[in-house]
């Protein structure tokens, strides 16, 4: 019988643990509910912050999340892990300004940066430059009145 106890005891322990189970286990495991909070909603009166979703009315649709701000006085975004570009910037590659870039790998949701396409499959990430996740090129497209539109 003391078997039976055991066994139920473990059960009921493991009944009541906050482990992810196969089943429920939200998508990138339990720290990325909290990560997801990080694109939602920015820093009180910033530009990037947005209200959240469920405050939002159902008939709008919800654009892409903006990539993470990084750079000198996160004034850039973030094209890449190892690229941050900003219009009064220019382009950071594979310096300390874009280790905050980095952290896009780790959050559950796609992020968008710049808004005019340039190149292959590319934005407008500076003044004459186009960048993508792979890198930055030089594009007379992305010239400055032109810029994020």
């Amino acid at each position: 019988m003391s078997c039976k106890a055991l066994a139920l005891c473990l059960l009921g322990l493991l009944a009541l643990s906050s482990a992810c189970y196969i089943q429920n286990c939200p998508i990138g495991g339990k720290r990325a509910v909290l990560d997801m909070d990080i694109r939602k909603v920015g820093p009180a009166g910033s530009e990037h912050s947005k209200p959240h979703p469920s405050l939002l009315p159902t008939f709008f649709p919800l654009s892409p999340e903006q990539c993470l701000p990084c750079g000198p006085r996160n004034k850039g975004h973030c094209f890449g892990p190892n690229i941050c570009c900003g219009e009064e910037l220019g382009c950071y590659i594979g310096t300390s300004e874009t280790l905050r870039c980095q952290e896009e790998n780790f959050l559950p949701t796609p992020c968008e940066s710049g808004h005019k396409p340039c190149g292959s499959g590319g934005s407008c990430a500076a003044p004459g430059i186009c960048c993508s996740s792979e890198g930055c090129g030089t594009d007379s497209s992305c010239d400055q009145e032109m810029l994020f539109v």
